[in-house]
C-alpha cells in the first residue's frame, strides 16, 4: 500500500489545519474552525473548493445562539442537516475541533464541539487511499439530547468558479409511472442560462456574471455527482436508496446543486431518520480526483452541446 502523509499546517486564513496526502492528490481539514475540507485537489494542481478569504457570506445567528454569534461559509466541503431551517441550520461552527489519529487503519477522524441548542453531536472521518486519488468521507451525526431528532446527513461542498457540475438523470424504466422527482427553489428560473436538461444528464455551470441563484434537486439513482474544472473532476459516490421516495429530504431528492455568482454546489443528501438520544446517523461518500490533461481538455461548452457532454462523462466519469 502507498504511503499517506499527515502533517500540521496553516492555510490562508482559515487558521491550522491537517495536511492529509499522497503522491496523487492532498486535503486539508481546518481545525480552529469548522471542521471544513477546504482544500482538495489532485498534486500539484489547483485547488477545487471555493475559499471565503474575504468572509463575504454570513448570517447571524445570534437570536438562537447567543450575542455575537455568526454563522460563515467558509467554503470547502462541510456537514449539514437537512431539512434546511433558518436560524439553527446555521449553526456558528467557529471553534476549534478534536482530532484523532488511527495509525493502525489510516482514519483521521474530526469532532467540533457538541451543538449548543441543537443538541447534535457531528463527525467528519476521513480515510485517504495509498494506491490512487480516492478518499472516503464518512458523515455522522448523533442526538445528544433527549427529544427525539428527525433529519437528514447534508454532505455539502462548495466548490470554486468557474467549473461545471454534472448530475446523471435516472433512466430506469418505470412503464407508466414517472421516473424522475425534481425539485425547484422559489428563485430557481427554469430558463437559467447556467442550466440545461439534457436527457441523461443535468449540468449546471458556475458564472461569475449571473448574480440571480439556481438550486435543483433530483432523485439521483446513480449515485454520483461530479464537477469539473482547473483540469480535474472530483467525482462524489454514494449509496442512494429511492425504494421509497419520501425517505429523502425536499420531496425526495438525494442530490441537490445550488449555484450563485460566487461558487457552485455539489451536494449529496442520506435518507430522512428520527434518531433518539444517544442514537446517530452516517453517511459516506467517496471522492475520486481524475485528471485531465491539458492536450484533452474539452473543447466544448457543456452548456450547449448534448452528444458531447455525453461522450465527456463516458471518458471520464463512467
Amino acid at each position: 500500500m502507498g504511503k499517506i502523509n499527515i502533517a500540521d499546517g496553516e492555510y490562508k486564513n482559515f487558521g491550522r489545519c491537517k495536511i492529509i496526502s499522497n503522491k496523487f492528490c492532498e486535503i486539508y481539514v481546518t481545525t480552529d474552525i469548522g471542521p471544513r475540507i477546504i482544500k482538495a485537489n489532485l498534486t500539484d494542481k489547483e485547488n477545487l473548493m471555493f475559499n471565503d478569504v474575504d468572509r463575504t457570506m454570513r448570517e447571524d445567528v445570534s437570536s438562537v445562539f447567543g450575542e455575537g454569534k455568526y454563522w460563515h461559509i467558509y467554503g470547502g466541503h462541510r456537514l449539514w442537516v437537512s431539512p434546511e431551517d433558518m436560524p439553527r441550520t446555521y449553526y456558528p461552527d467557529n471553534e476549534p475541533v478534536a482530532v484523532s489519529i488511527d495509525d493502525i487503519n489510516g482514519r483521521i477522524l474530526f469532532t467540533p464541539p457538541v451543538q449548543k441548542i441543537n443538541n447534535l453531536q457531528h463527525s467528519l472521518e476521513i480515510e485517504m487511499s495509498g494506491d490512487k486519488p480516492n478518499i472516503k468521507v464518512t458523515h455522522k451525526i448523533e442526538n445528544t439530547g433527549e427529544k427525539e431528532i428527525t433529519g437528514a446527513i447534508w454532505a455539502l461542498s462548495v466548490m470554486t468558479d468557474g467549473g461545471i457540475v454534472v448530475c446523471p438523470q435516472p433512466d430506469e424504466d418505470t412503464g407508466l409511472l414517472g421516473n424522475r422527482l425534481l425539485a425547484l427553489w422559489p428563485y430557481s428560473k427554469m430558463t437559467d442560462s447556467r442550466v440545461n436538461f439534457f436527457d441523461k444528464y443535468i449540468t449546471v455551470r458556475q458564472d461569475g456574471n449571473i448574480s440571480e441563484k439556481f438550486k435543483f434537486g433530483i432523485n439521483n439513482t446513480k449515485g454520483w455527482l461530479a464537477y469539473y474544472n482547473h483540469g480535474q473532476i472530483l467525482k462524489k459516490i454514494y449509496e442512494p436508496n429511492h425504494s421509497n421516495n419520501k425517505t429523502y429530504p425536499d420531496g425526495g431528492m438525494s442530490t441537490e446543486v445550488f449555484a450563485n455568482n460566487l461558487f457552485v454546489e455539489a451536494e449529496t443528501l442520506s435518507e430522512l431518520r428520527t434518531i433518539k438520544h444517544g442514537e446517530s446517523i452516517t453517511h459516506t461518500e467517496i471522492w475520486e480526483l481524475i485528471e485531465v490533461k491539458d492536450s484533452e481538455t474539452p473543447d466544448f461548452d457543456f452548456n450547449s452541446n448534448q452528444d458531447k457532454t455525453d461522450a465527456f462523462v463516458r471518458k471520464y466519469i463512467i
